[in-house]
């Protein structure tokens, strides 16, 4: 197989991967989908915890772990969070999910002074406030 042929071939087998990996929740998973306003609350104190120690961990001087507890807080918890927030509140939503899963994680990997990571833990952590004020009222 020459490569003209091969590409599209390759192209066309990842689509179709791609199609078999899809679900009826428009992308979100069952967790997201079934997860209650206040299971929601709930999950926002692991989000709030895994930020925390995310934020001891690199004033230690670990970035990796702090990145690596930072982005189990958002993949294992606040993905929870998600769907009933996107519900209650899609702007804080975005933003919370922005902060939490690409900003923190980018200024830890960057070397930022421990301040600025902190001062971006301390607004998600305000975000997290506003947000189970807006599921408490969901």
């Amino acid at each position: 197989m020459n490569r003209r042929t091969l590409f599209p071939a390759a192209l066309a087998a990842l689509a179709l991967i791609a199609a078999g990996c899809g679900d009826d929740n428009g992308g979100e998973t069952t967790e997201e989908a079934a997860a209650t306003p206040q299971e929601a609350i709930s999950e926002i104190g692991a989000v709030r915890q895994g930020l925390n120690q995310g934020l001891a961990a690199y004033k230690s001087g670990d970035a990796e772990r702090a990145d690596q507890l930072i982005g189990d807080a958002y993949l294992e918890h606040f993905e929870i969070v998600e769907g009933p927030l996107e519900e209650a509140d899609p702007e804080l939503n975005e933003e919370l999910e922005e902060l939490i899963a690409t900003e923190i994680r980018d200024e830890i990997k960057a070397g930022a002074p421990a301040p600025e990571v902190e001062a971006l833990v301390k607004e998600a952590q305000n975000g997290l406030d506003e947000a189970e004020a807006a599921l408490g009222k969901a």
